[in-house]
């Protein structure tokens, strides 16, 4: 098994991005926390905007950016629960 895995995001056949499958679960766990800390203030912000005062590509841009990360977060999840299974970690 490759113990490297491309993230869904990647919009090419070749991909860049990658997730060491062999990394600590908690290793793992922190990042995809990282990333879903961070969309979820994106999406605190969108919501926070007056629509009066919001332009489209902003918008645009911030729900591109929250849905990068919360994709990103979700590979990451998935992997950290295969790492916890592996190292035998309770309740992860």
């Amino acid at each position: 098994m490759n113990k490297l895995i491309p993230l869904t995001t990647n919009p090419s056949q070749t991909p860049v991005l990658l997730i060491d499958t062999s990394a600590a679960y908690a290793d793992i766990q922190e990042y995809a926390e990282q990333r879903l800390c961070a969309a979820k203030a994106l999406l605190f912000s969108l919501s926070c905007m007056g629509i009066n005062r919001a332009d489209a590509k902003d918008v645009n841009g911030i729900a591109d950016a929250a849905y990068l990360l919360l994709e990103d977060a979700s590979d990451l999840f998935n992997a950290a629960r295969k790492a916890a299974e592996r190292e035998g970690v309770q309740n992860a």
